[in-house]
């Protein structure tokens, strides 16, 4: 009854400090004091996968940011072919691209109308330093700058698949641990266990 009625008590405490799921709360505190090394495991279990979704869904923002800079290197020599400045293929571009790489073509644009377009370009950095380093390189030696673009997405291209090809080929030696400690413990029990419980029936004194 006492285990009963402090659950209760951390459930309305819970609600009163505006839990969103106070009866969670009772129900921990209820398995803490029935069973707490179950309880604790299982929080543990809870948090890490909570820990867990949250980093990867960080990992997939950061990577639909880091693609889109091919995007942006297609779109900028699409509108320098068409006519425009590099200035104006990048602020064209801006919108179609991922909200963070677009916060980063703003401020290279900022910078562009601060310091000059070649400056801003070789003084880049982030996901856009390589962008701003050829591109600046074909602006100040008067290289075709379309040409120069288009070859920096290429490589970008043929680097992002050989090292998804690089992971795909880890991938089944990263697997090896965790269904090797799968099967361990199964493969124990009926390749050990028969020959102990007869070590064990042998040792066993007799009647």
């Amino acid at each position: 009854m006492m285990a009963l009625a402090l659950a209760l008590a951390a459930g309305d405490a819970a609600r009163r400090r505006g839990a969103a799921r106070p009866e969670v709360m009772g129900g921990a505190a209820w398995g803490l004091l029935m069973q707490p090394l179950p309880t604790v495991a299982v929080a543990a279990v809870l948090v890490a996968a909570r820990r867990w979704r949250r980093a990867t869904a960080l990992t997939r923002e950061r990577g639909a940011a880091d693609a889109d800079t091919v995007l942006l290197a297609d779109l900028v020599a699409l509108g320098v072919a068409s006519g425009r400045t590099v200035r104006g293929a990048l602020a064209a571009a801006q919108p179609h691209l991922h909200p963070e790489l677009g916060g980063e073509v703003a401020t290279l644009l900022a910078a562009m109308d601060r310091d000059g377009s070649a400056a801003a370009l070789v003084a880049a950095s982030g996901r856009l330093a390589d962008f701003g380093r050829v591109t600046a390189a074909a602006v100040t030696s008067g290289a075709p700058v379309v040409v120069a673009i288009t070859a920096h997405a290429d490589r970008v291209r043929h680097t992002r698949h050989a090292e998804r090809i690089a992971a795909a080929r880890r991938l089944p030696v990263r697997l090896l641990l965790p269904l090797a400690l799968l099967i361990l413990p199964g493969f124990v029990v009926l390749a050990v266990g028969p020959a102990l419980l007869q070590a064990l029936a042998r040792l066993a004194p007799i009647p």
